[in-house]
């Protein structure tokens, strides 16, 4: 079925949302806050959503995506991280900012054209976040045993694999402070009182809130993620 640009957005968010929940449900709240919206707007088109089939949807129950839906959420994720990949490797697009550009430019692009552009770019697993490319029709699914980065202890050292950022806004914050794919960290004991998240970057002291950290997935020996 043929979708508007707002069916195209709420339906990833809420796919991204489930993905961090066991009951698979996405939160109105949650929803909003991702998207930037009112709650009232939301729930509107959450029941719109629904009558097309697209979502189950019950009040203060949240949202799950139906098969219909969830196949329109997986190829937008597609198109986003094909898009994200060809602007950092063959047009320079500053990690920061090609999230943004890439939400303009998924809903331009057709499902074949994504095809083309993914075997072009020599049909890459993960995106410059380092966030799997799903393969046409298939869900992307994390394989990888990550830890959410405040998930590590004093001591622990780790390698960013992720940025699981939820808007932009994070996502540039993420870059500046040189947390991206690659970056070697180490966790550093805070303060007495400090509720930061303090790390080791090439010898240099940074400190994270918690809502930061989360956002950053790494690879760390003797850890074992949930995704």
């Amino acid at each position: 079925m043929k979708t508007s640009i707002a069916y195209e957005d709420y339906l990833k968010a809420i796919f991204k949302l489930a993905e961090q929940r066991s009951d698979s449900a996405a939160s109105t709240s949650a929803i909003a806050e991702r998207l930037n919206i009112a709650q009232a707007s939301v729930t509107a088109m959450l029941k719109r959503l629904s009558h097309d089939g697209l979502i189950e949807y019950e009040r203060y129950q949240g949202a799950r995506l139906t098969s219909a839906g969830a196949a329109i959420a997986i190829d937008m994720i597609r198109r986003h991280r094909v898009i994200e990949t060809f602007l950092v490797r063959d047009l320079n697009v500053p990690l920061a900012d090609v999230d943004a550009e890439a939400e303009i430019l998924e809903h331009a692009f057709s499902s074949a054209l994504i095809d083309r552009l993914w075997a072009h770019l020599g049909e890459p697993e993960f995106d410059p976040h380092g966030a799997p490319i799903p393969a046409p029709a298939q869900a992307p699914i994390e394989r990888r045993d990550l830890t959410a980065l405040s998930e590590l202890v004093p001591g622990d050292q780790a390698t960013i694999v992720r940025l699981a950022a939820q808007n932009a806004g994070q996502l540039r914050m993420l870059t500046q402070l040189g947390l991206v794919p690659g970056q070697v960290i180490k966790r550093s004991a805070a303060p007495i009182g400090a509720s930061d998240v303090y790390l080791q970057i090439d010898k240099q002291s940074r400190a994270l809130n918690p809502a930061l950290a989360d956002a950053v997935w790494v690879l760390c020996p003797g850890k074992s993620g949930t995704e």
